[in-house]
């Protein structure tokens, strides 16, 4: 009997009903949910192909460009002015983007390491590909990106506050594994560890 209740219930879920059997779809729910991952993906691939490809500039040349021009000021923004979350100074945060961030040649190597993340989590994304691992290390970077930018925690300004709603958007899809639902993950589920995929 308890056999083939759990049979039903397979079958309910597997054909967009509830696992109740009370009929009620899924299908608005998968649409919305594939909907976020797809366009959070394109948002990612757009900023990188903004700040990678610049007519007439060699790709080489936009890494240098975007390094000298967004990523040393915020980085050096970060360092001399140390986020406040929630009344909390986090001085160490400055001192590890100091130590990390602008040792040497390593500007332009962490500028190339970030353009070349948003471009991959883009594709990931809209891919449905190893969803909950690059979705993770996405809110990472959008956090660590907020608390550069001196953002005030879960706000939007107007010098490009979205970084604290990417991080929570980023969040929710690992955490509801977005890319088994219509994406690469649902068919390589079976050879991908769980928290990748």
């Amino acid at each position: 009997m308890a056999a083939r209740k759990k049979s039903a219930r397979k079958k309910a879920a597997s054909k967009g009903g509830t696992p109740s059997g009370g009929g009620g779809s899924l299908w608005p729910v998968k649409v919305a949910l594939v909907s976020l991952r797809v366009f959070t993906g394109a948002v990612f691939l757009s900023v990188a192909h903004w700040k990678l490809i610049k007519p007439g500039l060699p790709p080489g040349e936009s890494i240098t460009r975007f390094t000298e021009g967004d990523y040393l000021p915020l980085v050096r923004h970060a360092v001399d002015n140390p986020p406040n979350v929630l009344g909390w100074e986090l001085t160490w945060f400055s001192s590890l983007i100091e130590s990390v961030g602008l040792g040497g040649s390593a500007p332009y190597l962490i500028a190339g390491a970030v353009l070349i993340f948003e471009a991959l989590l883009g594709i990931c994304l809209v891919l449905g590909l190893g969803t909950r691992l690059m979705a993770f290390l996405g809110a990472l970077l959008m956090a660590v990106m907020g608390l550069c930018k001196g953002l005030p925690f879960l706000t939007v300004s107007r010098a490009g506050g979205s970084n604290w709603y990417l991080m929570m958007l980023l969040f929710a899809l690992a955490l509801m594994a977005a890319g088994r639902i219509w994406g690469l993950d649902a068919r390589l589920r079976h050879r991908l560890p769980r928290w990748v995929s």
